[in-house]
């Protein structure tokens, strides 16, 4: 599937969906944000897919609201109903069965943030630039930001981080725990793609419930946790996918 503003590829059992708005810094819109709505939405029912990239062309990732909505030409209701779908994508992203790793090259500013976080893995080239940017601005964090800052890199470094609105580069972001790692801009696609195809090997329904359960356990006590694994466990040793796993193994 192609589209001028969302692009998605099928590279086996990867999706390398690109933000294609390189004039607008991948701002985001009701025009450039529902493409990329829609599509997550069907990936995350298609059983061929296992892991989504979300990357960005240009030289930037996303730099959040489009400000030509903001300021005197803001719509209250366009703004609410863009933040809700954009919302949908980020839980989607964050909760769904697919593994999500973003690519961040440029900017990830204010909502680009929350879009680079929402991931379970975050790759960043040495040109990447993070700023949570909101106060900037005289507005609060939003698009999940809050929620994954705090859960990045801890209340007090995401306390500093939101409230400064400081610019923080790749190894800096690196260093906070922001990103999993910093790698060449010009090597970005093939370490990223080659990392979601290993990823992709693994058996989906594996995935799915590993992603899961370490979304869960952040949130559940220790007993909890280990009865849910316990529980699991069994059936995913009966399943399909286990035993083709075993069988290469000892094949």
């Amino acid at each position: 599937m192609t589209d001028d503003i969302f692009d998605m590829q099928r590279v086996g059992a990867v999706a390398r969906c690109s933000m294609n708005c390189p004039e607008k810094m991948n701002a985001l819109s009701l025009t450039t944000g529902q493409p990329m709505v829609e599509t997550i939405q069907r990936l995350m029912d298609d059983p061929q897919i296992s892991v989504i990239v979300l990357r960005a062309e240009g030289e930037h990732f996303c730099t959040g609201a489009d400000l030509a909505m903001l300021g005197d030409n803001l719509d209250p209701a366009g703004l609410c109903d863009l933040m809700n779908r954009i919302n949908g994508l980020l839980f989607d992203l964050h909760q769904g069965p697919k593994v999500v790793i973003t690519a961040v090259d440029g900017y990830a500013v204010g909502g680009g943030l929350g879009l680079a976080l929402a991931s379970d893995i975050t790759i960043a080239t040495d040109q990447a630039k993070f700023c949570c940017g909101f106060i900037r601005l005289g507005a609060v964090p939003d698009m999940g930001v809050t929620y994954f800052l705090t859960e990045r890199v801890g209340l007090a470094r995401a306390r500093e981080f939101a409230l400064t609105g400081d610019i923080l580069d790749a190894n800096q972001a690196l260093a906070m725990g922001l990103v999993n790692r910093v790698v060449p801009r010009e090597k970005i696609d093939d370490e990223v793609m080659a990392l979601a195809a290993r990823i992709a090997k693994a058996p989906p329904k594996a995935l799915a419930l590993t992603k899961r359960n370490l979304n869960r356990a952040r949130r559940l006590d220790l007993q909890t946790v280990l009865d849910i694994e316990a529980h699991m466990q069994p059936l995913m040793l009966l399943s399909d996918g286990h035993r083709k796993a075993i069988g290469k193994l000892l094949g």
